[in-house]
């Protein structure tokens, strides 16, 4: 197959660029839109099975189980939330799946993997004893001190397990193993890959195994610990969902506020039919709060060179807060700070969203892993042993998404003590602790998310120049300043009037710098500035509106300051191709090698436009429509639309 071929629309005033690919026969076959990207070359391939996930029409689900049967294979999900189906399939079984009209999509049920970098520092052995209370160096980083809170929030971690070194007791509420043929239900918590204890450490281990050493971020916070991945940090799509699933039918029994999901898989479809996405959407409907990796695709590892459109599912749900990394050198000061270099950039895949929405400390993060975890037994160098404990000095937007959802259970206790400190001052302790008082909802997602790009600190480069939005989001992720955000919040105020309850200074001290908040907050593709932004409660931030969704001057934005996200400095067609002034990627393009997962990420410091593999894209895809053209078999352009002739093309460079 030959490479793909940029291709470049002549005349001085229109110069764009358009990454072109080669069709497969699976793209034009019948309802091929209906299947995802990796099960399209595999209907092409013909032969063998498939494990996938079969989205149907309401009330469908369980006649095509039926007939998934009949044709004698297994069904092994059932995933009610969704309209959806698991089952392993013959090819021939996938193409009558794809023609049922019952059926609305079909996905792979693709491995998950955790998003972790494991090349990371050597290790540190230090027995020494010390009965000192200390302050962690992610606390130092974060401004936070030495803060003991999340005691009333409950943070579901979906990962591979939790073991208790003495720093989680009587705080795991349940542990749940999804990874056996039966789940089973509130058993003895144990992780046999290590991922899971890491991630949650830093969520909030107390740090008492390592006096304070190595604490988390939400020391007191309660945890559901759903073990999706095995001993070898691997898992099902179907698996997930699952959890999730557990997750939302269980969260008020078990007091869960946060999900965290430090995992994922590469994007094979549109968040539309992404039924992970699809099932972190739902979560979000029902008041849940998840935060997700960015994944860990930033850096070509052949080349070096930095590449756009990383993004990891479920990384791509609208509604989630998308974490990528930091490097903090382990310092309290913010100007020495960079985004990692692995860490994931935007646009997410197939429907361009602005991702990720934040990033936060995640670079050589020390936390708790068992000793007889795999990846302490297979990555020596990275354990540490401290006061005859062991620990792990990772690193990727696993860590950093541990790092977020500790604080965003933080964020939630906060808001709650600020509700009863106002109640106190207008009514009286005892009319507080005698129950007459109903205290105002938790914050939104929305609102969550908005209140951490809002007091996020923007971050240079080496060169000091500022990051764009599709490589750090707002910023890096500011705990004190986010939690300054929840304190002065009253969320019982109505849409449209005054919420903050004190005048806000947008800075935060970070050891001897007054460093600026961002100011800022990135809903869909418009950047939203202004004090109003925070300081009156939006009908953005109210629950089941989808992040970047709606009208303008409907969602309240009619007086905001902001500016777009300009994707490309000629942008003539498309509707999602806006994305920040300050992201101009001229008219040369030059990519360096392609891909990692089938032509989704393009490596280079520039980026115009994506495709699907088979078709010319440029902004949204809808599963069928080719924007500006397609490659016929000898690899010529025939034109659909806005290409007069071919004499207006002429072969810009060849990756």
């Amino acid at each position: 197959m030959r490479l793909p071929t940029v291709w470049r629309l002549g005349g001085a005033s229109a110069a764009i660029a358009l990454l072109v690919a080669l069709p497969t026969e699976a793209a034009h076959a019948t309802h091929a839109h209906k299947v995802d990207r990796h099960l399209q070359a595999r209907l092409h391939d013909g032969s063998g099975t498939e494990r996938v996930i079969v989205r149907v029409k309401q009330g469908q689900r369980a006649s095509v189980a039926q007939t998934l049967r009949q044709r004698g294979h297994h069904v092994y999900g059932d995933h009610a939330g969704i309209d959806a189906v698991s089952s392993e399939v013959s090819i021939d079984t996938l193409r009558a799946l794809a023609s049922n009209p019952a059926v609305e999509s079909i996905s792979t049920d693709a491995e998950i993997d955790t998003l972790d970098n494991k090349k990371s520092s050597p290790s540190k052995t230090d027995s020494t004893t010390t009965t000192t209370t200390v302050v962690s160096n992610l606390l130092t980083t974060l401004d936070l001190g030495n803060y003991a809170l999340g005691s009333s929030i409950g943070v579901a971690v979906i990962d591979s397990g939790l073991q208790d070194d003495g720093n989680f007791t009587g705080r795991i509420v349940e542990f749940d193993d999804f990874t056996t043929s039966t789940p089973r239900f509130n058993v003895a918590a144990y992780d046999d890959y290590g991922h899971g204890s890491h991630v949650a450490g830093l969520v909030g281990s107390n740090g008492a195994a390592s006096y304070g050493l190595y604490g988390g971020v939400a020391q007191n916070v309660r945890f559901v610990i759903l073990k999706a991945l095995d001993k070898n940090g691997k898992g099902k799509t179907s698996t997930l969902i699952n959890a999730i699933e557990y997750v939302i039918a269980n969260k008020a029994r078990l007091g869960i506020h946060v999900i965290n999901l430090s995992l994922g898989h590469p994007i094979y479809e549109p968040a539309a039919t992404d039924p992970l996405v699809q099932e972190v959407e739902r979560a979000t409907r029902a008041g849940l709060i998840v935060v997700v990796a960015a994944g860990n695709n930033g850096k070509n590892p052949d080349t070096g060179l930095p590449g756009y459109a990383g993004i990891t599912s479920p990384g791509n749900a609208p509604d989630a807060i998308t974490v990528g990394a930091a490097r903090t050198f382990e310092t309290a000061a913010r100007s020495d700070d960079r985004v990692a270099a692995y860490s994931s950039r935007g646009p997410s895949w197939y429907d361009g969203f602005a991702k990720p929405d934040i990033v936060a400390p995640g670079q050589a993060l020390v936390s708790d892993a068992p000793a007889a975890s795999t990846l302490a037994l297979t990555y020596p160098s990275l354990n540490v042993v401290y006061n005859q404990r062991n620990y792990l000095r990772l690193s990727g937007t696993s860590m950093a998404t541990g790092v977020v959802s500790g604080l965003v259970a933080t964020m939630l206790e906060v808001s709650r003590f600020g509700a009863i400190q106002r109640a106190t001052d207008l009514y009286g302790s005892k009319y507080v602790i005698s129950g007459s008082w109903t205290p105002p909802p938790y914050p939104t997602v929305n609102a969550i998310k908005a209140m951490l790009e809002y007091s996020a600190t923007p971050l240079r480069d080496e060169n000091g120049m500022p990051y764009d939005a599709l490589t750090q989001g707002a910023g890096e992720v500011n705990g004190l300043g986010a939690l300054t955000l929840a304190w002065c919040t009253d969320t019982g105020k109505p849409v449209g009037s005054l919420w903050s309850t004190v005048a806000l200074t947008p800075q935060t001290p970070y050891g001897t710098e007054n460093v600026a908040w961002a100011q800022q907050v990135i809903w869909g593709t418009n950047v939203l500035t202004g004090v109003d932004v925070m300081t009156v409660n939006q009908q953005a931030w109210a629950p089941n509106i989808v992040w970047g969704s709606g009208d303008n001057d409907n969602l309240a934005w009619a007086e905001s300051d902001g500016d777009n996200i300009v994707w490309g400095s000629n942008v003539v067609a498309g509707s999602n191709v806006v994305w920040s002034s300050n992201i101009v990627w001229g008219d040369d393009i030059v990519w360096g090698t392609n891909i990692v997962w089938g032509s989704n990420i393009v490596w280079g410091t520039e980026l115009v436009g994506f495709f699907d593999g088979d078709n010319i894209v440029w902004g949204s895809f809808d599963g069928d429509n080719i924007v500006w053209g397609s490659l016929d078999d000898e690899g010529l352009i025939r034109a659909t639309s806005s290409i007069s002739s071919y004499s207006d093309l002429s072969i810009a460079g060849v990756l």
